[in-house]
C-alpha cells in the first residue's frame, strides 16, 4: 500500500475525519518530541511540549492554509511552546537525552566516554541562546536545509546561517577538549 502525503492527511482531518490525524500523529510525534528534547534538554518537559504541540495542531488545523508543509508548521509550534517552556523556568536541569544507557555490567570504556562526550554535547548546546540552538538542532539534527529552517523560525536564511556561524563557533569552544 502505497504512503498516504500529509497533504491528503490534513484536508481528510479538516474535513472531520480524525483517523486521519491520528496517521499524522503517529508519523510526526517522534520529530515533535526529539524536537522538544533538545531544545528543553528534559525528558518529561519535551513529553509535554510535543503533546501540548501535537493538541494545539489539531485545534488549530482548520485555520492550517498549507502555504507550508504541516510538518513545518508541527515544527513551528513545538519550537514555539519550547520556547515558551525555555523562558518560563531558567533553572538548571538534568538533561537525560540518553536513552540507551547500558547497565553497570555493559559498562565499557566506549560506552562510559562516548555518555560523557554525549553529556558535554548536550550541556554546551543548552548554554546556547535560544535562536541558536533552535538552528543547530533543526538543521544539523532534524536535517532540515537552510530555507525551511527560515521558514520554521519565521526569518531568513542569511539570519539561519548567521545563527548556525555563531552557535558552531560556541559549541567549537566549549567543546574543545573533545577534539
Amino acid at each position: 500500500m502505497p504512503e498516504v502525503d500529509d497533504a491528503y492527511l490534513v484536508s481528510r482531518a479538516q474535513a472531520g475525519h480524525p483517523d486521519a490525524y491520528e496517521f499524522l500523529v503517529q508519523r510526526h510525534s517522534g520529530m515533535a518530541y526529539r524536537v522538544a528534547l533538545r531544545l528543553v534538554g528534559n525528558h518529561h518537559e519535551a513529553q509535554e511540549i510535543a503533546q501540548e504541540a501535537l493538541v494545539t495542531a489539531w485545534e488549530s488545523l482548520a485555520s492550517f492554509h498549507a502555504d507550508s508543509s504541516f510538518s513545518t508548521w508541527l515544527y513551528r509550534i513545538v519550537t514555539r511552546r519550547a520556547l515558551n517552556k525555555v523562558t518560563r523556568s531558567r533553572s538548571d536541569r538534568s538533561l537525560d537525552l540518553l536513552d540507551d544507557v547500558p547497565s553497570s555490567g555493559d559498562r565499557t570504556a566506549a560506552h562510559v566516554e562516548r555518555n560523557l562526550m554525549m553529556d558535554a554535547v548536550t550541556n554546551a548546546l543548552a548554554t546556547l541562546p535560544f535562536s541558536q540552538r533552535v538552528v543547530i538542532v533543526l538543521h544539523h539534527f532534524e536535517g532540515l536545509s537552510y530555507a525551511e529552517v527560515a521558514s520554521v523560525t519565521r526569518s531568513t536564511v542569511p539570519a539561519v546561517r548567521s545563527h548556525l556561524f555563531r552557535a558552531r563557533r560556541t559549541l567549537a569552544t566549549r567543546l574543545e577538549e573533545w577534539r
